[in-house]
This record gives C-alpha cells, sequence and structure tokens, in this order.
C-alpha cells in the first residue's frame, strides 16, 4: 500500500496535469469552437467548473487523511464532467470520446491495482451511462451541437432505426477500445512494478552491503576493545570456580557470571563473523570431511539435550571448490539451531548426496550440484516468521537467547557459493533446511585432495 507520502505526490502530478489539460481545452474552444452555439455554452460553464474543483481538491489534499480517497474521486469527477460534455456535442459521434481514454489511462498510471480496476469500471460505467441517456434524451439536437460537428448534424437527418445502429456500434467500437486500452496499459504497468520491485530489492541489499561496511569499521574496535577484557574476565573466572567449592552460594554465583560471559563473547563473536566479507580462501574442498568435523563438534551439546544426530552422506561425494571453514560454520549454524528446537530424545537428520544437472555431456560429466538437507523434529517456525529468518537481527529464539545474526551469515555464505538455500517449516512438527551447492567441472568419485584442512585453527583429517 503507498504511503502517505507517496500518495500526496502522486495527487499533486494528477493536480497539475489536470490544470494543464484544462488550460488546452480552454485554448481549443477559443481557437476552434463558435461561442454562440449552446453546447458551446455548456463547455465553458463545465470548465469553470473544472477550475473551481482543482482549487476544491487542492485544499482538501492538504488533508492527509483525504489524500488517499481524493485520487479516485477526482477521476470519477472528471469522468461525469466528461461524459456531459461529450451528451451536448454529439454523444456517440462526438469528436471528444478519447477524452474518456485519457482518464482511462491516468486511473491505471496512478492508483494501486485493486482500486484502479475499480475506478475503470467506474469509468466504463459512466461511458455506457452516457451512450444511453444521450440516445434517449437527443441532447445533441437539443443543444445544436450539428452547428460544431458536422457528422452529428447528419446523424439528426437518419431515421430512428439507423440512429439506434449507429449508437450500438459505435458503443461497441469505444468499448472495445477502452478494453485494449486497459490490457495494454496494465500489462506495461506490470513490467513496470516489477521492475520496481527489483529495484527495492536491490535497494534492500545495497543498504545491507552499507550497513556491512559500518560494522566492518567497528569491529576492529569491538575486537581489540571487548575481546580482551572478556577473555581476561573468563580467564580469572575459570581460575575463581577452580578455587571455590561446589556447594556454596558463591559457587553458583560464579557459574552463572560465567554464562553471561560467554554470551556476550558469542555476541562479539557473531558480528565479527557477520562483518566480514570473505571467509577464506577458496579451495577445493570435501564435503564428507567437514560434516565430520561438524559432528564432532557438536557431540557435548547433543549429550546435554539429549537429542541425538543421525548422518546419511554419500563419502564419495565430488570435490567442490568452497570456503572450508564458511561451510564448517554454515552446516554448524543450522545443526546447532536445530538441536535447540527439539526436545529431549528428538532427532536431527544431516543428510548429503549429489545429484546430477539436467542434461549431461558423458557418463563422466559429474557436474551439478550436492544437496545437503539437515531435519529436526523440534518446534518448528510461524509461515509468518518464515519469510524473515534470514533478515540480520531477526531471530526466533527469544530476547536474549540469541544475536539473530547466524541465518544472515549462513545466507551470505551460501550466496558467495553461489548456492541456495531453502526452508520448510512446520509448528509441531519441525524445519527442514535445504542446502544446493554447485560443483565445478569433472571430478572423479573419491578424488583425494592433496591439501589438509583448517576449521577454527584445528585440523581435521579422515582417520
Amino acid at each position: 500500500m503507498p504511503s502517505i507520502e507517496t500518495n500526496s505526490e502522486i495527487l499533486k502530478t494528477l493536480l497539475r496535469t489536470r490544470t494543464l489539460c484544462l488550460g488546452l481545452m480552454i485554448l481549443l474552444l477559443w481557437l476552434t469552437e463558435e461561442p454562440s452555439v449552446p453546447a458551446v455554452t455548456v463547455g465553458w460553464e463545465l470548465l469553470f467548473l473544472g477550475t473551481i474543483l482543482s482549487l476544491v481538491f487542492a485544499v482538501l489534499g492538504r488533508i492527509k487523511k483525504f489524500i488517499a480517497i481524493l485520487l479516485p474521486v477526482i477521476l470519477l469527477t472528471d469522468s461525469c464532467l466528461v461524459g456531459l460534455w461529450v451528451s451536448v456535442s454529439g454523444g456517440a459521434v462526438s469528436f471528444y470520446l478519447p477524452l474518456f481514454l485519457l482518464i482511462l489511462v491516468s486511473a491505471i498510471l496512478v492508483l494501486p491495482p485493486r482500486t484502479a480496476i475499480a475506478v475503470a469500471l467506474g469509468i466504463g460505467g459512466i461511458f455506457l451511462g452516457t451512450f444511453y441517456w444521450d440516445f434517449h434524451s437527443h441532447l445533441p439536437s437539443a443543444y445544436e451541437a450539428g452547428r460544431m460537428n458536422f457528422v452529428a448534424a447528419v446523424m439528426e437527418k437518419v431515421t430512428p432505426v439507423e440512429r439506434e445502429s449507429i449508437y450500438r456500434q459505435q458503443g461497441l467500437r469505444w468499448f472495445f477500445f477502452f478494453l485494449l486500452m486497459s490490457a495494454t496499459c496494465g500489462l506495461l504497468m506490470r513490467l513496470v512494478w516489477k521492475r520496481e520491485e527489483r529495484l527495492r530489492v536491490r535497494e534492500k541489499v545495497l543498504e545491507q552491503k552499507r550497513h556491512l561496511i559500518q560494522m566492518g569499521e567497528l569491529t576492529g574496535r569491538i575486537a581489540h576493545g571487548v575481546n580482551t577484557p572478556l577473555g581476561l574476565i573468563s580467564g580469572n573466572l575459570e581460575l575463581l570456580t577452580a578455587e571455590t567449592p561446589k556447594k556454596s552460594k558463591s559457587y553458583k554465583k560464579l557459574l552463572q557470571i560465567d554464562q553471561y560471559v560467554q554470551r556476550a563473547i558469542r555476541t562479539v563473536r557473531d558480528i565479527l563473523d557477520y562483518s566480514r566479507q570473505s571467509l577464506s580462501e577458496i579451495k577445493s574442498t570435501s564435503l564428507p570431511k567437514i560434516i565430520q568435523a561438524v559432528t564432532a563438534a557438536v557431540q557435548p551439546k547433543l549429550k546435554k539435550a539429549g537429542a541425538k544426530l543421525i548422518l546419511d552422506v554419500d563419502p564419495k561425494l565430488p570435490v567442490i571448490m568452497a570456503y572450508p571453514e564458511g561451510l564448517f560454520q554454515v552446516l554448524l549454524n543450522l545443526v546447532e539451531n536445530a538441536i535447540d528446537s527439539i526436545s529431549p530424545g528428538g532427532l536431527v537428520t544431516l543428510s548429503a548426496h549429489f545429484q546430477y544437472q539436467s542434461m549431461r555431456l558423458s557418463p563422466q560429466d559429474r557436474r551439478g550440484e550436492i544437496k545437503v538437507t539437515i531435519r529436526d523434529t523440534g518446534r518448528g517456525i510461524p509461515a509468518n516468521e518464515l519469510e524473515r529468518i534470514f533478515e540480520p537481527f531477526y531471530s526466533t529464539k527469544g530476547f536474549g537467547k540469541g544475536t539473530g545474526l547466524g541465518l544472515a551469515i549462513v545466507k551470505r555464505i551460501v550466496d558467495e557459493h553461489h548456492g541456495q538455500i531453502r526452508v520448510e517449516s512446520s509448528v509441531g512438527h519441525g524445519t527442514i533446511f535445504i542446502l544446493l551447492l554447485p560443483t565445478q567441472g569433472l571430478a572423479r568419485e573419491g578424488a583425494d585432495l592433496d591439501h589438509e584442512i583448517y576449521y577454527n585453527d584445528s585440523k581435521f583429517t579422515d582417520r
């Protein structure tokens, strides 16, 4: 829904365009029409009324609550004025019928889609009503439209049957023009709306990048000014805890202080990870080794939660070009989130399998993608939160239980690998995260790596 500021700008533009059209119509009548014709006199009266209405609309437009209502009201009011002018200036053969199309196009351009449809139907109804009223009231004859429109003069001489046929044919022609103009403008505006949506997405991405740059400038100071004191506090707490009797009240308080210190350390670490532009040098990476390292890293948390981790990993997955530390962080984050969401006795399943691309050049063509699935039997994520889980600083864990950066880091790392991440969730049934990591070029099954991989300064190798 457009904001009040946007509607205000649209209203100002519409009023300027309306004023311009009124000025051009005044010039047209002054140059081409004979003042003594009754129909022309009505035209001048309608232009004067339109000018007065412009002033009224401009005054009402200063009241914010009237802005959204004024836009369709102006267009429908102008349709009525044009309908009166068309009726007295020739009816079905009036030279001013295209003014209806001008109002129709304006409605499609400036109004939201649903409002534009409603107003377009209103304009079409006024148009058909004008034809019906003009046919039964003989307004062109009453206002001597034949003196300004030679076709209207011919119409006065035809038989009633011929006149009815002309009205029916003209009504169908112009109604078809209405439909054609509506469809054309609607399709073009749909392209414009899609382009605006893409621009909004790009602006959001650029805003996030600017945010990253700003955070990157602060993280150096945070790392030096916060991490060092926290490390000293954590080390001294360990010494004090070791020297304090476990059954004393002081021991429990020290444990509680240590929990808060560790939470602060994790928060600083998440901010540093999120603001870091690149994780490491890209290299050939074995995904089974990374999964093995993640499995070892989450064992303490699994035991504490009373949960089980089930692995379904193809040991002969092809190597991929990747940031090893980055993929380790992605899988560790997703598995830890899954453990956090399940109750004691719950299950977390981690599977990884290769799937070929749709077209293969030969049986040796190993190009495709590795599908990694992390499934849990936890509480699930509500549908209204799924769209926001990858936003920075948005957390579903509640206050004090997460920084809201974990999944944002995961999404950024997956994007750096030109991969995809999808999530499916049902409240009370669990959540599924699906990663699609592309493989590059040709690779043999069970290909060996010629180097070792390091995660968080610890070396992991196959045993």
